[in-house]
């Protein structure tokens, strides 16, 4: 009675518990000390524990092929309630808080790797027979979404012009995008079209919505989870919705599985909501505002806390030389000059 076991689908549960610590930390990023991160990351994975539990126990919705809900809408509004509270002034328009050229192209080598890995992440929890159907859709939504984030990209920018940050960040949106229960059944055209929409959602983000939410509401995102985690995700969220939205009594009981699946998805097994009277649905619509409200308030909580620790100041802010020791040429970001100024943000 006082032994956990440990096996691998504990390690795998554990892993897939740092998604949302890593969305909300790049809320946050360059704005809390290491110190800080800590109760951050702690009741990260508290919420989310939290959050999960209600999500599929008490509500009785599916969402572990990528998880849209439970970790990408999850760790974006805890990221953005721990920044609004533990807001440190001199936090947007930094001078430190700006990329540099180099670094944008070097980091597409990690775009690519997660370009790679995404089916493998959105289907380890699917069933046994849909696991492949859910890898091959997840891969149609990233090729999707990193030509549609290319399209958009020279739509959103005023002179017409691709940015780096929609390679980055747009061209996986796909990944999130596709990381609903509608991945179970979705055929392969309109993963597709979840994948362009996604790509779209996270230009959207990048170009417009990141820019009104530090300008109006002064909430900063310093690496634009928002954009690539939020938009996205709410897209999947609302297509995992429709997708059960012919949930009745026939296809519960499987008579019309091989219509359109070349699988067969026991929904008996597979979801707590299976009378086929609409109650999947219901339950597939509830997950995304408990997720917005409880990360709201667990990112609150995270960040009052923070702030009740010794914080950084706003000239140290965004430096590794802060808390890193940094090599002798190493030297801090200059303001960007005129021509450059041309920002993504209009």
């Amino acid at each position: 009675p006082n032994k956990f076991s440990l096996s691998f689908m504990t390690m795998i549960d554990g892993v897939y518990s740092t998604v949302p610590v890593l969305v909300s930390f790049g809320v946050v990023l360059g704005k809390m000390t290491p110190i800080q991160l800590v109760p951050f990351g702690l009741l990260n994975v508290l919420g989310y524990a939290w959050n999960l539990w209600v999500c599929t126990y008490v509500i009785g919705a599916w969402d572990h092929t990528g998880g849209s809900c439970v970790n990408h809408i999850f760790g974006a509004c805890f990221g953005m309630a721990a920044s609004a509270s533990s807001y440190v002034k001199g936090s947007i328009n930094h001078p430190e808080c700006a990329s540099r050229y180099h670094i944008d192209i070097m980091s597409l080598i990690g775009t690519l790797l997660v370009w790679i890995t995404y089916p493998t992440y959105n289907s380890f929890y699917a069933p046994p027979f849909a696991q492949q159907a859910v890898a091959v859709n997840t891969f149609l939504a990233v090729l999707s979404s990193a030509v549609s984030a290319m399209i958009f990209s020279a739509l959103f920018h005023p002179k017409f012009k691709l940015t780096i940050a929609d390679a980055q960040r747009s061209a996986i949106a796909g990944g999130v995008a596709m990381s609903s229960n509608a991945n179970l059944t979705c055929e392969p055209w309109l993963a597709l079209v979840i994948g362009a929409l996604g790509g779209m959602a996270c230009c959207f983000g990048i170009h417009r919505a990141r820019g009104f939410f530090e300008n109006r509401l002064q909430l900063h995102d310093t690496v634009g989870v928002t954009s690539m985690h939020l938009w996205p995700g709410l897209i999947a969220w609302i297509f995992g919705v429709i997708a059960f939205l012919p949930f009745n009594n026939d296809i519960m009981r499987g008579d019309l599985q091989g219509k359109n699946l070349k699988y067969t998805l026991e929904f008996d097994k597979i979801l707590n909501h299976n009378k086929g009277t609409g109650d999947a649905v219901l339950a597939q619509l509830y997950i995304a505002p408990m997720s917005i409200a409880n990360g709201l308030v667990t990112g609150l909580l995270a960040g009052l806390v923070a702030k009740k620790i010794k914080k950084v100041s706003s000239a140290d802010m965004y430096l590794d030389s802060t808390f890193y020791a940094v090599p002798d040429d190493f030297y801090p970001a200059k303001k960007k000059d005129a021509d450059e100024a041309d920002d993504i943000f209009v």
